[in-house]
């Protein structure tokens, strides 16, 4: 009975482990996804993050390509001018080396 209870407990922490490498998130509060930029200027992305357990930093990407590191979990980020058309801009959390650990905040902007 004592190996059952046992296992079961390290069962458990097994999941609730799981769960908390999981926590964090990444909300992008302006601009608005879907919203219109100038092509001639850069604008600020407003964020606020949990970065979770394993969290260090985030990476600013355009397009799937890294811009800037981020270390503040709230705050302005400047993005420089985007040539017109559709871009996806996207904060992802990072380990210290550099590794994503899934969490990010994503939106869509149009720039003209």
């Amino acid at each position: 009975m004592n190996k059952i209870l046992h296992t079961m407990m390290f069962a458990a922490f097994l999941v609730v482990g799981t769960a908390l490498a999981a926590d964090g998130k990444v909300t992008i509060s302006s601009p608005a996804d879907g919203a219109t930029v100038s092509s001639a200027s850069g604008f600020k992305l407003t964020y606020d993050a949990v970065l979770g357990p394993d969290g260090n930093h985030m990476h600013l990407n355009v397009d799937g390509k890294r811009v800037d590191v981020v270390r503040e979990t709230k705050g302005t980020v400047d993005v420089d001018a985007l040539p017109p058309g559709v871009h996806e801009i996207c904060l992802a959390v990072n380990t210290s080396s550099h590794v994503p650990t899934g969490v990010q905040g994503c939106i869509h902007v149009t720039s003209k």
